[in-house]
């Protein structure tokens, strides 16, 4: 046991460093698939593999959706950058020995925007929209009283107004939970699929081949072809540990390492305060070691509150988003 701790903690230190290829920046499809889900995980600056137990697991770590309590509903919203609107759902089911059932969406909304030409760069009178959409179906399973697994198969759509992008993918996830002070350990591979190509009626057009020729077909139909783009592929390792805990209060320390194929690795480091398990506030600071991030200090609040027959938890997370417009996140769990 402690020699697998040693192997974990050193990788944590270590990934920051381990390459110094180009970031890949902007380089993916389906962006959205990484913004991240949950007031808590907010307000813990994303340090969440380990820590993460509500139904935004099945976003997080599909491995630790055996560690919900009872049943759960879950929602999300956030007032995401430029004016777009964020929103998450989750629903976490136990099945007994057939392990732990879950379903989950994501919507990010563009909003509407009004459509130009060159030749009618204020307006052509229509307007459009844009919509991103992941549908997951998540199964996870103890196979120990320790150790659990899960995963998660998602359907995945970019649309903007007649375009549309599809793709399916694969997330993985595993949680490891010792007797020594809470640690907990928790790796996850999220996105693994297939990359994503634009198609639509927008993309007809007429093509002229041989426009110095008079008399011959101008308006031959054509289709533009778009590229293919991978998914944000992104690998999570990460631990939770008790800094301190007892009847009334704890204080626990979380730490994520990423691995994304489209930036440079990067650590999450959170923590939180529990006051009677009904009462917490969180802080966090994300992207350490990234160089040129907007994204910086977390902060976070939360309610569990017990009623008859079902456990109603709210939490808020704020995010610095430097430059850009600053974050808040909002999630609603109902268990039962």
């Amino acid at each position: 046991m402690k020699q697998l701790l040693n192997i974990v903690l050193t990788a944590l230190l270590m990934l920051p460093g381990v390459t110094e290829a180009q970031s890949m920046v902007g380089t993916t499809a389906a962006y959205f698939l990484g913004i991240e889900v949950g007031g808590r995980s907010v307000g813990m600056g994303g340090a969440h593999v380990a820590s993460v137990n509500d139904a935004t697991a099945l976003f997080w770590n599909p491995g630790a959706a055996t560690q919900v309590r009872g049943n759960q509903v879950l929602f999300v919203h956030s007032q995401w950058l430029a004016g777009t609107s964020f929103d998450y759902a989750a629903a976490v089911f136990h099945m007994g020995g057939a392990g732990t059932l879950g379903l989950s969406a994501t919507v990010l909304d563009y909003g509407e925007m009004i459509h130009t030409t060159t030749e009618e760069p204020d307006g052509t009178g229509l307007t459009f929209g844009a919509t991103d959409l992941a549908i997951g179906l998540t199964l996870a399973r103890a196979m120990t009283d320790r150790f659990s697994i899960g995963g998660t198969a998602k359907f995945i759509s970019q649309q903007i107004w007649h375009e549309q992008a599809l793709s399916l993918a694969l997330d993985v996830g595993t949680l490891y939970r010792t007797d020594f002070r809470g640690l907990t350990l928790g790796m996850s591979i999220s996105n693994f699929g297939l990359p994503m190509r634009m198609t639509g009626s927008d993309l007809d057009h007429f093509y002229d081949i041989a426009p110095e020729l008079y008399g011959n077909n101008g308006k031959i139909v054509s289709t533009l072809e778009t590229g293919y783009y991978n998914l944000p592929l992104l690998f999570r390792a990460g631990l939770i540990i008790d800094l301190f805990r007892s009847d009334i209060m704890s204080l626990i320390l979380a730490v994520d390492a990423l691995h994304p194929n489209n930036n440079y690795e990067s650590v999450n480091v959170g923590l939180e305060y529990a006051l009677l398990k009904k009462f917490y506030i969180r802080a966090g600071q994300k992207a350490l070691f990234l160089e040129d991030t907007e994204e910086g200090l977390t902060l976070g609040l939360g309610f569990h509150i017990p009623m008859r027959g079902m456990q109603v938890r709210f939490d808020y997370g704020f995010e610095y988003f430097g430059l850009l417009q600053d974050i808040q996140n909002f999630s609603l769990a109902l268990s039962f």
